[in-house]
């Protein structure tokens, strides 16, 4: 969330309770802030107007780890790790990023190894597919030479089509270049070959060819003349070149994760599409500590997520705890007096103050969050007639604001009206519906009379952040969701040299709270499987990545959690404060039952 001054809303006389009930939840924390400080983030949004580059499919796919691609060229690095890209007019670009530590951040940015293209300009790409965490991609340049290749989540390599005589691959700094990862070949010596490795700021890369054909090295720049499909994969290490170019038929055509509820688990069959052999694929922490089948590994990557494990699969399984919410406060079992006597003025002071004057996005779904607590809590409480108050209060504020949003075809999003923090520019959307989502559905839970008149304004708004239909064509397959890594990210086109990011985990797991309390009411059990996917693998992945609770974060970064992570960085810091209770406090509010 950028540039937002959240407000962390404590309703007096309630908190000492919530905390209680939510120490219980889902979400625990024992963990304290450290006294040091860092760097605010005080650069606006950038602006964002029509996408840049040509598409014919739709609708947009935003806040994914490729999403730069709808909105500049040359692009900004494109994290698919374990190796990161970028799209420029020189080619492909491409990176095995080395991790760095400081007291305040983990980085492992983008720097080029080898860029793939031709003599002349390449045009801006065209995306021709896009899986579960893949995207295939065209680029061509004046002259009709042409590459077309396909990025994933977790693939170490990518497979090159080439239309034209002559493609390059430059190195970024001076690398050696092995005819079958032996025989060093010596600038200006022309060679046929089939296979090469590429060996650069000590990374090894392998490019295996589907013929021998003319090569030659002059300075740093490789000539492969007659390429007409080429395997590139970074290796974990030297050694494994021979297991990569055994496996360099394979080509991944698709990507799929399939969730499926079983009891008390949560299934999740990650599957690919090749054209060949089963892909060498890396696995993140979260996916390997979770195999529902042991696969044999053969390798490791150290990467800004920590060690992703190489393995040899079309498909694999992971099973977490089912994580099911609670619908309401009902946990609270024992009953505080002074909360049972705090409420009634609570609720006084919420509907004598009213909605935030100008608000008719985040804040006013902050100020509806905060509603919807009161509302939770009087009922938890047996105060019947405070909550009917509240009720009718609550009810004809919420149905103005669905006037608030509207459809926009060119984005293929519902925007606000008056929007905040780039919410036109698809940033946070899962954050600021999240909040109206829910306030949609405890209205429905405890007025079911409510529900004919809040189902259809409020459908858009969870179609843009929950569509499950991969057919749609109004709204983009889990908008924020990022299916390999498991978690969601904030930003709708990444325009940021670190990748897309992702600050507020609390508001992304109300979110899907919201979703699940959304399809109990409206009886929908396609979306009840959905959101309780989206609500496990989201904490899975936040008590992974922002939390490490698996020890990722030690040595000289001196804190237990990231509280922005990117897809090339991790901070110890917020958009807006660099207040240690505001770093720890963004990851707890707000406080829900499904906390």
């Amino acid at each position: 969330m950028k540039n937002r001054n959240k407000q962390l809303i404590i309703i007096p006389g309630i908190l000492a309770a919530v905390t209680a009930f939510v120490l219980g939840c889902v979400v625990l924390l024992s963990i304290f802030p450290s006294s040091g400080h860092e760097t605010v983030y005080d650069h606006p949004t950038p602006a964002m107007t029509t996408p840049a580059v040509p598409h014919n499919l739709v609708p947009i796919a935003s806040n994914q780890w490729y999403s730069n691609i709808y909105a500049q060229f040359p692009t900004e690095p494109l994290y698919a790790l374990p190796v990161a890209f970028q799209l420029a007019p020189e080619g492909l670009g491409v990176s095995l990023p080395d991790v760095h530590k400081t007291a305040n951040s983990i980085f492992a940015p983008y720097i080029t190894d080898l860029r793939v293209g031709f003599a002349d300009s390449l045009q801006k790409p065209v995306i021709q597919s896009i899986g579960d965490w893949s995207i295939q991609l065209a680029m061509a340049t004046a002259e009709h030479e042409s590459l077309q290749f396909t990025l994933a989540h977790g693939a170490p390599f990518t497979v090159l089509h080439v239309t034209g005589s002559t493609l390059q691959l430059s190195c970024d700094v001076t690398c050696q270049v092995y005819l079958d990862n032996t025989q060093l070949l010596a600038p200006g010596v022309a060679t046929t070959a089939q296979a090469l490795s590429v060996v650069i700021r000590g990374h090894t890369y392998i490019l295996s060819l589907n013929t021998a054909i003319p090569v030659q090295l002059s300075g740093n720049t490789l000539t492969l003349h007659g390429a007409q499909r080429v395997y590139l994969a970074a290796l974990p290490s030297r050694a494994s070149y021979s297991q990569f170019k055994e496996d360099a038929s394979t080509e991944i055509m698709g990507t799929m994760a399939t969730p499926e509820i079983r009891g008390t688990k949560l299934f999740t069959t990650y599957s690919l599409a090749t054209s060949g052999p089963a892909p060498l694929i890396a696995l993140y922490p979260h996916q390997r500590e979770n195999l529902a089948d042991r696969l044999p590994v053969l390798g490791s990557y150290t990467t800004i997520r920590g060690t992703m494990t190489l393995v040899q699969t079309h498909a694999f399984t992971t099973a977490l705890p089912l994580q099911r919410p609670a619908t309401d406060f009902s946990a609270l079992k024992t009953v505080p007096p002074d909360l049972a006597s705090a409420l009634p003025s609570d609720i006084q002071n919420f509907i004598a103050t009213g909605p935030p004057p100008g608000s008719k996005d985040y804040f006013l779904g902050v100020w509806f969050g905060r509603g919807t607590d009161l509302l939770q809590l009087a009922h938890a409480l047996g105060l019947h007639d405070q909550e009917q108050r509240l009720l009718k209060f609550m009810e004809p504020v919420f149905m103005q604001s669905m006037g608030y949003f509207r459809y926009d075809a060119s984005k293929t999003s519902t925007i606000a009206t008056s929007p905040e923090f780039g919410n036109e520019n698809l940033n946070d959307h899962h954050f600021h519906y999240g909040y109206f989502i829910r306030t949609a559905a405890v209205l429905a839970q405890l007025d079911p009379s409510y529900l004919a008149q809040v189902q259809t304004p409020i459908k858009q708004m969870v179609a843009d952040v929950g569509t499950y239909n991969r057919g749609s064509s109004q709204f983009p397959y889990l908008r924020n969701f990022d299916v390999y890594e498991g978690h969601s990210w904030a930003d709708g086109y990444a325009k940021f040299a670190d990748g897309n990011d992702q600050e507020s985990t609390s508001e992304a797991i109300q979110a899907w709270y919201g979703l699940y309390l959304w399809s109990q009411v409206t009886h929908n059990s396609a979306m009840e499987t959905s959101a309780l996917y989206l609500y496990t693998t989201e904490i899975a992945s936040v008590k992974e990545y922002w939390f490490g609770l698996n020890g990722l974060y030690s040595g000289a970064y001196q804190h237990a959690i990231a509280s922005i992570v990117w897809g090339g960085k991790v901070d110890f810091a917020t958009w807006f404060s660099s207040d240690p209770n505001d770093i720890y406090g963004i990851q707890l509010l707000p406080f829900t039952p499904g906390s």
